[in-house]
């Protein structure tokens, strides 16, 4: 009687423990929010992040194997890209954030992030990265870190920082009998005088061949032109950032340049023209590093990298700038690990290859000169590396995304030849300036 009795005890207990474990409290004995049941133990789910990108397949590509080893050290986590065109990116990003619809974590470039942090769509990762012994902060050069700070406060990491740069056919050349970028840059003769003779050289009519083009996306005015803007002395707003400065006699000799180029001598394609470098009919390209992870599949030509023109105030070159940022999420501890991974030097000697990394003992080593069979080592040193101290980080504005699309717009009237560069310039300091109040 007494053992029967102390069974039905024990019974009665066991039961009662194993309802609250598997219910961790929800009613009817229920798995609990983000819990699955498991027999008689309750296991708890993936937590399931997303990530926003924007390029190439091939980068796409590098991002999912880095995915997956994170997901191996994670096993609770799991990480899906959001793949978004660059040219649409600020604009769908800011939409699904008003929505809650955004990603955890994201890529973000330069000219996104005075706007994300003005709205405080950005979380604070200092504490995350700053107290990690094994993320080697310190690692990172800090001059890439200020457009992420606010006083303590930390709002992303840089992965990439790459000046623009020229690409160049160099089986054009020799069929040419031409002097390549790269010997003429080596001679101290690199300059827009003889960028332009090359085009002209280059171009040819009869077989579709054009000497140049500056532009990947016709929407994406800034990378293509802040460098002739530049190179000419011209800036795009004032140094208080309050007003548009394009319109000026220098802006006016660049943007007409470009224009001449076009409708003139015609060594560029014409406006939505899309021929790319890689069908072997443009004899230089001016992009970003990261464009080799599109070149290096080229095997109908000779190709190789030159640093941008010198013009008559300086070399101009725009260094590009791109970073890691999680947003205001669910699970930010969760975003904040995968940061850390996505941005950490082992990760950085992947991305190497197709991004300039902002590490020093990724950039300052044979990682990064030899992270691929092209360019070769010199080529980078010369086009890479030894044009990031002179090269200026595109400038950005709160306002960014209303004043690029009202440029993009305006552009319109160069594109369809409806407007002068003067009348064009005036319009757009009449249009641009109130939105930058």
């Amino acid at each position: 009687m007494r053992i029967r009795l102390l069974a039905l005890i024990a019974a009665v207990l066991l039961a009662g423990g194993c309802s609250s474990d598997a219910g961790n409290g929800a009613p009817g004995g229920l798995a609990g929010e983000g819990e699955v049941e498991s027999g008689t133990a309750a296991v708890q789910a993936p937590v399931k992040l997303k990530f926003s990108i924007w390029g190439n397949d091939a980068q796409k590509a590098m991002v999912e194997e880095l995915i997956a080893e994170f997901e191996q050290l994670h096993s609770g986590i799991e990480v899906e890209i959001m793949m978004i065109p660059f040219a649409d990116y600020q604009q769908k990003l800011s939409i699904m954030l008003a929505s809650r619809t955004a990603p955890d974590a994201g890529w973000l470039a330069e000219r996104m992030i005075p706007q994300l942090l003005e709205s405080g769509q950005l979380a604070d990762i200092a504490a995350a990265v700053q107290d990690d012994s094994d993320y080697r902060y310190a690692d990172i050069y800090p001059s890439t870190l200020d457009i992420f700070k606010r006083g303590d406060q930390l709002y992303g990491i840089p992965f990439s920082t790459p000046p623009v740069l020229i690409y160049y056919n160099k089986d054009l050349f020799q069929a040419r009998g031409l002097k390549t970028p790269t010997e003429l840059y080596e001679e101290g003769q690199w300059n827009y005088d003889e960028f332009l003779k090359a085009a002209r050289s280059l171009t040819d009519p009869q077989r579709g061949i054009y000497g140049v083009k500056l532009v990947r996306d016709w929407n994406n005015w800034s990378d293509a032109l802040l460098p002739l803007f530049w190179s000419h002395g011209a800036e795009l707003f004032d140094s208080g950032g309050a007003s548009f400065a394009l319109n000026s006699p220098a802006g006016k000799e660049a943007l007409q340049l470009y224009s001449d180029m076009m409708f003139k001598s015609k060594v560029h394609p014409l406006p939505g023209d899309e021929i790319a470098f890689d069908s072997g009919r443009i004899g230089m390209y001016t992009d970003r590093y990261s464009y080799t992870s599109k070149a290096r599949a080229v095997t109908d030509f000779a190709w190789d990298i030159a640093p941008m023109p010198s013009g008559i105030k300086g070399t101009g070159t725009s260094l590009g700038y791109a970073g890691v940022s999680v947003f205001e999420t669910s699970h930010p501890a969760e975003a904040a690990e995968f940061l850390k991974f996505i941005t950490s030097a082992e990760s950085m000697s992947i991305t190497a290859q197709y991004f300039v990394p902002s590490r020093k003992s990724v950039l300052e080593s044979d990682v990064f000169l030899r992270a691929a069979s092209k360019p070769s080592p010199e080529s980078i040193q010369r086009a890479v590396l030894d044009q990031i101290a002179t090269a200026r980080i595109a400038p950005g504005h709160k306002n960014w995304q209303q004043i690029d699309t009202k440029i993009q717009l305006l552009m319109d009237g160069l594109y369809t030849q409806t407007s002068t560069v003067d009348e064009l310039l005036g319009q757009m300091e009449q249009e641009v300036t109130p939105l930058m109040k």
